[in-house]
């Protein structure tokens, strides 16, 4: 899988069904700035660029994924990993920031467990402070600093706010040894009742 954000303006979307999961799969779309069309099973998906399905039976649903596609339409069908070519995530908005957790489809609810842990990491006050970082970033870039710069004074300016405070200087996995992840996997499953074996 291939994580983007993208831009809904650009984009003519639809949702296929009339359930609870349409109307959550509405909602979320809203909520991310798109509008979204509510058409019939036996709608003609031409000029469409995303079509969602969702409370439709699997077979009726593989052969409305499969007119969406030939159309030219990215598909997504709610359960139904096989028939899909994108996912949506587990979102936690915060203003722009945007937080999202994905399993590739293999397990939705494990993805919408730890967006509901970032969520609470993650609070209502992280919109101003995204709005605070943008207007730094824009002085900085005003006064010719470079992209590393610019990110090492961003993580310099949340440690030091507090924001988060134990933010390494260098984020990146490979900074981690494999028998440190190896471990934090290990109490992680043992955490959670499970092993690694």
């Amino acid at each position: 899988m291939i994580p983007i954000n993208l831009d809904p303006r650009r984009l003519k979307i639809a949702i296929v069904g009339t359930g609870d999961r349409a109307a959550r799969r509405e909602v979320l779309l809203r909520e991310g700035g798109a509008v979204p069309v509510r058409v019939p099973v036996d709608a003609d998906f031409t000029g469409f660029d995303l079509v969602y399905i969702a409370d439709i039976q699997r077979d009726v649903a593989s052969g409305i994924a499969a007119r969406a596609r030939a159309a030219s339409a990215l598909v997504n069908v709610e359960d139904e990993a096989e028939f899909c070519d994108f996912h949506t995530p587990a979102i936690v908005r915060r203003g722009d920031l945007t937080l999202s957790v994905a399993t590739g489809g293999r397990c939705p609810g494990l993805a919408g467990a730890l967006a509901s842990y970032l969520g609470r990491l993650f609070d209502g006050a992280w919109a101003m402070r995204l709005g605070v970082l943008e207007a730094k970033r824009r002085r900085w870039r005003a006064e010719g600093m470079g992209h590393s710069e610019i990110r090492s004074a961003i993580t310099r300016t949340l440690v030091q706010a507090g924001w988060v405070p134990d933010l390494p200087a260098k984020s990146a996995a490979s900074d981690f040894s494999h028998d440190e992840n190896s471990e934090t996997f290990r109490k992680a499953s043992m955490a959670g009742g499970q092993t690694s074996q």
